[in-house]
């Protein structure tokens, strides 16, 4: 039996400035300004009041450039195929439409004054029409360094060419803009502490401070957590199943949907709880292999349960909902993109503790950002091995603290200082060049906690 449950879920707003000081010095100009953050699967846009600094509007929604692939390197291989100008035209254009729908009814084009923005290294060079053909194999060398300050004109924009435009520096090819926004947000530089920053998206940037020591990678996690590249995802949107309980004893499957009855997809957090349910239920071993029916029952697997595995010529999968238009299933290869993901940060992870010579006991504080982490259930993760086995007190799920950073180097001019100040400070680790990464990510393509 399966039971729906409906889920009044609220997505928190991707930018917001709760907690900077009210006292901060605003931005001279009088009018509104917009913070962006440019993710490789999403586009987050803030509208905020450049002098009460109230956050105004949102819009949320998926990259336009997920066309042309689903991760960074499949947009620099078309980039540098003679697409780049596309790839430009395309965030340069999405964000315009964007700004002109936050701001319906609450400001006139020519009102919104500044524009500051994050996003990783690619995103960045994409949106501002930067060269990268460096970009595409080792050393994996940047067309620029620091901080942009144009306008809008200047990089294409039509209905907005007078925005003063401020793109927050990149750290290095694969530690963005984004990564910068999250370690100045979050003071990952304070010296009486140990902090481990993992930021989960299309690509995970990885930030750990050592009492004042920086350190940072960059672990290429994919987007199944955002829904794409998997059989039945989609974003955290009605209908979306983000919830998942399977019972032992009865078999009974439980799904909670968001706002609706009739589920129509799972969203990341559905298949963080899908992943670890199914351990539970014995079906899913740790080595990531999901066994066929015969197997089930032969290991005396609730027979309820057991009937939902399945086969077809793309391998085997669990069916969680059964529905005329396609059923809602997790496949084999799902399972493989998740476990890789997880490993990636995991093994990335376990890199700059090493790097930095502590062990994942002595951090004090572990934040877990982006907007799909705040709402995942930790036991599920931690059931895995996504999140560290770690006392929940330890924890803090801080959502898009990139897009938070976005906002206050909108209305805060020392915040840009303190983003220029630090980059020079981090320790930059390229995973590809670490001897010990690839034993490390193998080991961690178990699906068990760490």
């Amino acid at each position: 039996m399966v039971i729906i449950r409906q889920n009044i879920y609220t997505l928190e707003k991707d930018i917001s400035v709760e907690g900077i000081d009210s006292n901060i010095k605003s931005a001279e100009t009088d009018g509104y300004g917009a913070a962006v953050d440019i993710g490789t699967t999403t586009i987050a846009v803030g509208l905020f009041s450049l002098n009460t600094k109230k956050h105004l509007a949102n819009i949320t929604e998926t990259n336009l450039q997920t066309r042309y692939g689903a991760d960074v390197m499949m947009r620099i291989m078309h980039a540098n195929m003679g697409k780049a100008a596309i790839l430009h035209e395309l965030v340069v254009s999405q964000i315009e439409d964007m700004l002109e729908r936050a701001s319906e009814g609450i400001c006139a084009v020519h009102d919104i004054k500044e524009l500051a923005v994050v996003g990783n290294t690619t995103m960045c060079h994409l949106f501002l029409d930067k060269d990268l053909s460096r970009m595409a194999g080792t050393p994996f060398t940047p067309a620029y360094k620091g901080s942009i300050s144009i306008f809008g004109k200047d990089i294409g924009f039509k209905k907005y060419s007078h925005l003063s435009i401020y793109v927050l520096p990149n750290i290095a090819a694969h530690i963005g803009a984004d990564a910068v926004s999250v370690l100045c947000s979050e003071k990952l530089y304070k010296s009486d502490k140990i902090q481990l920053a993992i930021d989960i998206g299309t690509s995970a940037e990885i930030l750990l401070n050592n009492k004042g020591k920086i350190y940072a990678c960059s672990a290429a996690a994919g987007p199944a957590f955002e829904g794409k590249s998997v059989r039945c995802g989609m974003k955290a949107a009605n209908g979306a199943i983000n919830g998942i309980k399977i019972s032992k004893t009865t078999g009974n499957i439980i799904l909670d949907v968001i706002k609706q009855d009739t589920p129509i997809g799972i969203c990341g957090s559905g298949f963080v709880d899908a992943i670890a349910e199914l351990l539970k239920a014995k079906v899913l071993r740790e080595n990531g292999y999901l066994i066929e029916y015969d197997e089930a029952i032969k290991n005396k697997v609730n027979a309820s349960i057991a009937k939902r595995l399945g086969k077809n010529d793309d391998g085997n999968f669990f069916v969680f909902y059964n529905s005329l238009k396609g059923d809602i299933v997790l496949t084999q290869k799902d399972i493989r993109s998740i476990q890789l993901a997880k490993a990636a940060i995991q093994a990335g992870t376990e890199i700059l503790l090493k790097k930095a010579d502590i062990s994942l006991e002595s951090v004090n504080e572990i934040k877990i950002a982006g907007v799909f982490g705040k709402f995942i259930h930790p036991k599920s993760a931690i059931a895995f091995g996504l999140y560290p086995n770690v006392d929940n007190s330890r924890i803090e799920f801080i959502g898009n603290a990139a897009g938070r950073g976005a906002a206050m180097a909108l209305l805060d001019k020392n915040f840009r200082n303190m983003a220029e100040k630090y980059i020079d400070k981090v320790d930059h680790i390229e995973l590809a060049d670490e001897d010990a990464f690839k034993s490390k990510f193998l080991g961690a393509m178990e699906l068990k906690k760490w």
